[in-house]
Formats: structure tokens, C-alpha cells, sequence
């Protein structure tokens, strides 16, 4: 378990002609006089690069390289991709970095070559907070994906989902760094490249050829570059272990893969809300076509038709699996929504204050502080409230309009008032190919089906029964011109309405639009009442006045308006992300885990039937739809996951019937 999520920066020195190098391994991060060059001859040249994307027939190339540095090697991948790979193809880079940079530090790195400006700008400004985990950036409207794991290289190939076709094994020398060439790494590298996948190094140290011949790559010495003797290269010609058996890893029932992706023509996303739309726009980002077929009458029509949402990660004192979904959701989607509104017309990145409830929360605000386990960029303490934690890259975001924004893409049609009556597998083989779809006045036929249905689906009866349940909320607002008439009213200052973050205690507030303030939120449970209740307008009231540390009853209920919304929640306070499978299947090929739990299997019982699930995002799916929505793209597509393994298995759809059948053997 991690004790800190922040990361130590390289130490570095720089040289007259502005060259960083390495204090900590004594190293320079590339030859000041030819780095460009040499990256070109030791990695592209040696991959045989430009001939395999020139003949590429799969959608996607995927590149693992050790050692991002400076961002030198995918500056230079992703300039000659574009030249010479087909225009509808994709590069798939990911890197992993034990000392990353900061993002001042790369633009004084990446100065010294003019001739990439044009790249190395987007990846500045691209880059991620410096935080331990996965980060996924998309560039030149996704046709690049870059995924960077900051921290050890191990870690971060041991919880990858990837099928790699060449390495870049770069990183400080072995004789500087050699750590870093364990046998672990070795395995990891193995695991996740098939038959036919490359290798290179600038090195020809004896520890990497070593370590490479170990798990089967034929390896041998070339022509260095410049002055430099010899490098090396590899290839694995021995055939490997299926995708599906490389990436189970001891528990195949969380498998996500197919062996062999299935062609993609068009797929259904049923539901226009936030899980729906963040699913619908990954796909089309990635160039398939999307229809998206919603019940309603209006986009984010259910709980993601809210006026005025806030982005609250709830961010914990332990690192768990789904603290680190949270976390890394948080700083996708606050990425995301910065691109997709540059003038701020739906997202406002104010901050939020995040206010303790009572002593014992301030406590834990206090250790959190104490003991940093996040990077002050990420969560700090409140300079405008004692006690209380500032989130600074938080805010507000307006919901449909997010939404609409979303499905605006080429590739989306939205079919509005366009209920999922069933939904029939289309087989060969007795392998499901696809799905046909109908509703009252379609019938279509669609190569994967993504149900993003919340509450709803229980309903479609399409599914293995899921343990979520709806709650109820209430949300309140109120004309910003009356809230300062009842605050002078009971002689309090006009002002304590202007305030410029969220606040969050009980409920929330945040900064007016409008003209209007808008907070809440209730949190009925077992209340199916949609109608909007005074009772409910009272309770948010008081919220509101602790808040602005206003006396009780400033504002009167009758000056209110509101929305009632039904959350989808599920029991263990994590979505519902993935493959739909059989619980029946899953009964009768692992029953072992009902006599041991720690049994182990990578054997497959079910391939993927191109039907795939989102829902459960509860009070948080500005936070976990838009990451949730990319890793479901990356599961019909068959790229790299933007998530850890561990992560993966919180998030699927069968973890309830895996739980069941192990807590049986005390049964």
C-alpha cells in the first residue's frame, strides 16, 4: 500500500547549452548534439518502424517504452506516425517514469529542439499533474493516446492491460540505473507482447540482453549510434499464450479481452446522461460510428439534468484500489472538461472547499494534511476556511450542457424518445457477433451494445441481476437577488452570497450563474416520491445556511425552486464498469473459489459477447463517467486500458458473484 501519491522530481543540472542531466544516476537524459537523431536511428529505425506502419493492418500500434525522461522518444514516434502510418490508424504510446518531471522542467527540456516545437507544446500543455498512477492524454483529436504510469517501472507493467508491439527500453545506462532491470520487469515485458513484437536499446549491456533472452526474445548486438559500438535489438518468434490468458494473471474471471477483436461496425450506447454521453464520445473520438438511443425526450433528462453539478472526489486518508480510481477519474475529468470548454460556458475550474462535518472529520482533514499523501496541487489546506481542505483543480460544471457538448461529435446520432425494448445476440458458431436492437420504431443491428441505463436497468431485464438501487435527491435553488435581501434581513452582510469556490459540508453550494444559487443536495433513501417537496427545500436551506455561516432560517423555503433526480448507487460505493457475462457460467467453471478462495485460473470460460455495462456512478459520475467511458472504448476497440488491473477487478460487473462464491466456502 502506498503511503504518498506525490512523487519526488528529478534532480537535475543544466548545462551551458541548457542539456538537463540526471544528479541522481550521474546520466544525461540525451546526447545534446544529436538527441533527435540518435532516438530516430536507436528506436524507429530499429523497430523497423516506418515500414510496419506503412503496411499496418490492425487499427492500432502499441508502443511501451522505459524511461518517458523528457518525452524525447514519443515526440519523435508520434511526428513520423503521422507520416507515415494511415490516416485512420492510431499510436498507442505508454511510458513509465519513476521521476517525472515537472511541467516547467519539460519545457526547459524540450527548448533545445525547435524543429518538434509543434508536438512539444501539445504535450506540455497536455501533461498531467505530477501524481503517482496511470494518466491518459489524448492528442491530435485522439488519434495519438499517450499513457503515462508515474512511478516504478515494475508497478507500472505489472498493472497494465496492454498487447505491446515494440519497446523502447530506454532509461538511464544499466551500470547507473540497475534497479530498475529486474527479473519482474523481464516477466512483465514477456506478458505483454505477442509473437512478433520488437525491442531496442542504446545499451548492449549484458543485464538487458540477458534479462530479454530470459523470457524468450532472440537478441543480438547492432551498429550503435555515432561513436557508440554497439546497441541492441530483439524479436519474440516464439509463439505466446493468448491475450486473454496473458492479462488474467491468475484470476481470469475479470477477464475484459478477446483474443481476436471483434470487427467494429456500429455500436449502441442505450442512455444520454453522463455515462452515456462520456461513452459515446470516447468511441467516436476513436472513429466509430455511435448511436445513442435514450428514452426521454431531452439529453441528461434523469440524475445528469441537474443544473449545476460540482466536481467532489471525496479524495480518502489510504490508498486503496478505488481511492486510485477516484483519483486518477478526477484528474481525467478535470482534463477533459478544460478541453472540451476553453471559455468557460459549462466548467469553471474555481476550486472547492471541502468544510469538516464535526471534530472528528477535522481530525482526519488534519492528518491527510499531516502525513501528504497527495501533491498540494491536488489537495491543500483551506487558506479562506480554518480546518478545512482546498481541492484547487475542482469546480462546477453545467450538466446538459456537458452532455450536449459530448454527443455533439460527428460520429454521434442521438435517437431522443427511443426506448430499448430488446435487445437479441446475433450468433455464429455459437459466438456472438453482435447484437440487433429494438425499440417501438427501430430494429438495428449493432456490432456492441454499451448499456449506460443507471436505475433503468433492472428494467431491460438484459442482464445478470446487479445490487444497485436508486436514491433519492432533491436539489434547491434560489434567486441570488432574494438570498442578499433575507441575509440584510436578519443583518447579515449582502456579500456572504459572493463567493467564488464550491463549498461542501453536508451538502453544497456553488458560486451563482445565472442569477441563481443553486445547493443541496437531499439523500432519501427508499423514496421513490419524484415530485419536489418543501420539506426537502427546508433541509437544503439549512445546509446552505451553515455554509455561508448564515443563522438558521435566513431563507424562506417558499422563495425556492428545485429538481428531484434518483442516483444510481451500488452497495461497495463503486460503478459498475465492463463486460456483461454469465452468472450461470461463472457458477460452473470457478466453483473451486466456492472451496478456495485463492485458487487461481487463467483458462477463459466465456469469450466477450460485445455487451458491455456503466452505471453506478452515484453523487460522483462528473468524476468517474469520463474515465469509465474511455476504458470501455478501450475494451470494444482492444487498446491499452487507462486503468490499473486492480482497478479494473473493483469495476467489474461480475466482482459480486466472484465475492458471493468465496465468502460460500465459510458457508
Amino acid at each position: 500500500m502506498l503511503t504518498s501519491y506525490q512523487l519526488e522530481s528529478p534532480a537535475l543540472s543544466w548545462g551551458e547549452d541548457g542539456a538537463p542531466h540526471s544528479n541522481q544516476f550521474d546520466d544525461v537524459y540525451f546526447d545534446k548534439e544529436s538527441g533527435l537523431e540518435e532516438t530516430r536511428h536507436v528506436f524507429l529505425k530499429n523497430n523497423q518502424l516506418s515500414e510496419r506502419w506503412a503496411s499496418l493492418q490492425k487499427n492500432a500500434f502499441v508502443i511501451a517504452e522505459t524511461g518517458f525522461g523528457t518525452g524525447l522518444n514519443f515526440l519523435c514516434a508520434w511526428q513520423a506516425f503521422l507520416v507515415e502510418a494511415g490516416g485512420d490508424k492510431q499510436l498507442h504510446f505508454i511510458s513509465v517514469e519513476k521521476y517525472p518531471m515537472t511541467k516547467s522542467m519539460l519545457t526547459d527540456a524540450l527548448k533545445m529542439w525547435p524543429s518538434i516545437s509543434h508536438f512539444s507544446q501539445q504535450l506540455i500543455d497536455a501533461y498531467p499533474e505530477v501524481c503517482h498512477g496511470f494518466h491518459r492524454i489524448e492528442l491530435e483529436q485522439g488519434r495519438i493516446q499517450l499513457t503515462l504510469w508515474f512511478g516504478e517501472a515494475e508497478d507500472g507493467f505489472a498493472a497494465l492491460d496492454a498487447d505491446v508491439d515494440a519497446w523502447f527500453l530506454d532509461g538511464f545506462a544499466p551500470s547507473k540505473n540497475p534497479e530498475m532491470w529486474s527479473d519482474n520487469l523481464f516477466h512483465h515485458i514477456h506478458r505483454l507482447s505477442h509473437q512478433g513484437t520488437t525491442c531496442s536499446t542504446f545499451t548492449a549491456a549484458g543485464i538487458v540482453r540477458r534479462g530479454l533472452q530470459s523470457v524468450g526474445f532472440d537478441v543480438r548486438k547492432v551498429k550503435g549510434f555515432g561513436q557508440k559500438r554497439e546497441m541492441t535489438v530483439g524479436v519474440l518468434n516464439t509463439t505466446t499464450t493468448p491475450l486473454t490468458e496473458r492479462m488474467s494473471q491468475g484470476q481470469s474471471w475479470f477477464n475484459l479481452r478477446q483474443d481476436d477483436t471483434q470487427d467494429i461496425t456500429k455500436v449502441l450506447v442505450v442512455g444520454a446522461g453522463l455515462a452515456g454521453a462520456n461513452t459515446a464520445y470516447a468511441l467516436a473520438k476513436q472513429g466509430i460510428q455511435v448511436e445513442v438511443w435514450e428514452q426521454g425526450d431531452c439529453i441528461a433528462g434523469g440524475a445528469s439534468g441537474n443544473p449545476q453539478g460540482m466536481l467532489y472526489p471525496k479524495l480518502a486518508a489510504q490508498d486503496t484500489p478505488v481511492n486510485r480510481f477516484y483519483l486518477s477519474a478526477y484528474l481525467h475529468a478535470t482534463r477533459l472538461y478544460s478541453s472540451l470548454d476553453t471559455n468557460k460556458q459549462f466548467w469553471d475550474a474555481c476550486g472547492l472547499i471541502q468544510i469538516p462535518k464535526h471534530d472528528k472529520e477535522a481530525e482526519r482533514f488534519q492528518k491527510l494534511l499531516n502525513e501528504k499523501l497527495y501533491p498540494e496541487t491536488i489537495l491543500q489546506a483551506s487558506k479562506d476556511r480554518e480546518g478545512s481542505l482546498l481541492l484547487p483543480l475542482s469546480g462546477w460544471v453545467v450538466l446538459t450542457e456537458l452532455c450536449k457538448t459530448l454527443l455533439s461529435h460527428d460520429n454521434i446520432k442521438v435517437c431522443l424518445n427511443t426506448k430499448l425494448e430488446d435487445l437479441s445476440a446475433i450468433k455464429t458458431n455459437d459466438q456472438t457477433i453482435g447484437w440487433q436492437a429494438r425499440s417501438a420504431d427501430l430494429e438495428t443491428d449493432f456490432s456492441h451494445v454499451v448499456l449506460c441505463t443507471a436505475n433503468d436497468t433492472k428494467a431491460l431485464d438484459m442482464t445478470p441481476n446487479m445490487p444497485d438501487y436508486p436514491i433519492r435527491g432533491q436539489v434547491s435553488f434560489i434567486d441570488i437577488e432574494k438570498a442578499k435581501s433575507a441575509c440584510e434581513a436578519m443583518g447579515e452582510p449582502a456579500d456572504k452570497t459572493n463567493f467564488d469556490k464550491v463549498l461542501c459540508e453536508f451538502g453544497y453550494v456553488s458560486p451563482s450563474i445565472n442569477g441563481l444559487l443553486h445547493f443541496g443536495s437531499t439523500y432519501d433513501l427508499k423514496d421513490q416520491d419524484g415530485q419536489v417537496r418543501e420539506e426537502g427545500h427546508k433541509r437544503n436551506l439549512a445546509i446552505l445556511e451553515s455554509l455561508l455561516l448564515l443563522p438558521k432560517e435566513t431563507f424562506n423555503s417558499e422563495d425556492c425552486g428545485g429538481r428531484v433526480s434518483f442516483r444510481c448507487a451500488v452497495p461497495d460505493y463503486t460503478p459498475i464498469v465492463g463486460p456483461v457475462q454469465s452468472d450461470e457460467m461463472y457458477r460452473q467453471a470457478y466453483s473451486a473459489l466456492s472451496r478456495n478462495a485463492k485458487w487461481q485460473s487463467n483458462e477463459i470460460a466465456e469469450p466477450l459477447t460485445q455487451l458491455f455495462i456503466n452505471i453506478g456512478h452515484g453523487s460522483r459520475g462528473l468524476i468517474s463517467t469520463p474515465l469509465s467511458g474511455s476504458y470501455i472504448a478501450s475494451l470494444i476497440t482492444g487498446v491499452p486500458s487507462p486503468l490499473e488491473q486492480k482497478i479494473s477487478h473493483k469495476l467489474h460487473p461480475s466482482r459480486f458473484i466472484i465475492r458471493d462464491m468465496k465468502r460460500s466456502q465459510n458457508s
